[in-house]
């Protein structure tokens, strides 16, 4: 059952993020659904699960995209280890927890995916506008996650599919 639960949730943000509605917003205007369900699977399930999801989920979205292929599928499994590593001891129902969590996610994607073009050389990178990407990003991804988090928790709940907490998620 989990796994219909984050093919959909992934589905559904790929969906949204290839609709040819939104393009005529600038793409720093638009928030990393893919990149927000990678962060809710790290944040609510853990263990490596996270980072093959994170994996596959890239991947579909490189698939999609027309940057580098494996760029996003790097990129998204490198935050789901970060963050499932680092809230191990940290009550992750918080909300300031999941905000806190959301925003380091956005600022090792971005730095991911920019020290990989930056080390094949594969495009001229403009420092400025890497920071105004980001920092849009971070605004829209910080403000929708709770959302987010709490409409797919509550898919969770609704469809009572046990998560496998284990003995990582204590308190802070």
């Amino acid at each position: 059952m989990f796994g219909v639960l984050y093919a959909g949730a992934v589905l559904l943000a790929l969906l949204r993020d290839t609709s040819p509605l939104l393009f005529t917003i600038g793409s720093g205007m638009r928030p990393d659904l893919v990149l927000l369900v990678v962060v809710y699977i790290s944040l609510f399930w853990g263990s490596e699960r996270a980072v093959m999801l994170g994996f596959a989920a890239g991947l579909c979205q490189d698939t999609l995209s027309s940057e580098v292929l494996g760029l996003q599928a790097l990129s998204k499994s490198v935050v789901a280890f970060v963050v499932q590593a680092l809230c191990k001891n940290v009550q992750v129902q918080s909300l300031i927890a999941q905000v806190l969590f959301t925003g380091l996610a956005i600022i090792v994607d971005t730095a991911v995916r920019y020290v990989v073009l930056m080390v094949f050389q594969l495009q001229a990178l403009d420092v400025r506008m890497v920071f105004s990407t980001m920092f849009q990003q971070l605004l829209i991804s910080v403000v929708l996650a709770p959302v987010v988090y709490r409409s797919l928790q509550l898919l969770v709940t609704k469809g009572r599919i046990r998560q496998e907490k284990g003995q990582r998620h204590g308190t802070l």
